[in-house]
């Protein structure tokens, strides 16, 4: 699974993460990644609905896996201004993994790609790169380097 520049929205102008949830799904339907918007939306707020994917450090990892995704994908998103999100340190998100996986990718792929991400945000030299860069060059590097497992 190819990662790059164009997987990463910087200043996501969003008041809540129902207005996040749906500016993903229109990008992924955009760019072709899905061909449902509204049921992308729906499998995220079911998925919140479950467990939170907030985690801490302004970080979330919000996912979803459908046959209407139609490619593995990650997206990266910096939010303009943190989002109320319920977190393992209660404070808000601004930082945000989208992880958008084909049902027929659901078993392996999709534990892998969650392992990966989740596994840079326990490295304080990745934590502190992504949260501290708004160059895409600079957070293509730092991110392929976490799903390549370098962390």
């Amino acid at each position: 699974m190819e990662f790059t520049k164009d997987n990463i929205l910087l200043n996501v102008n969003v008041k809540d993460k129902l207005e996040l949830f749906r500016y993903i799904a229109q990008y992924a339907g955009k760019k072709n990644i899905i061909d449902n918007e509204s049921a992308l939306v729906a499998a995220f707020l079911e998925r919140e609905e479950e467990v939170s994917t907030g985690l801490q450090d302004s970080f979330a990892i919000p996912h979803a896996k459908s046959d209407f995704i139609k490619v593995p994908t990650v997206l990266f998103l910096k939010l303009k201004e943190p989002i109320e999100w319920e977190t393992f340190d209660e404070k808000p998100v601004s930082n945000v993994f989208v992880l958008l996986v084909p049902s027929k990718n659901r078993g392996i792929l999709h534990l892998e790609m969650i392992s990966k991400i989740a596994t840079s945000l326990l490295e304080e030299e990745f934590i502190t790169s992504v949260k501290n860069s708004s160059d895409k060059d600079e957070l293509e590097k730092q991110i392929k380097k976490a799903m390549e497992g370098a962390y």
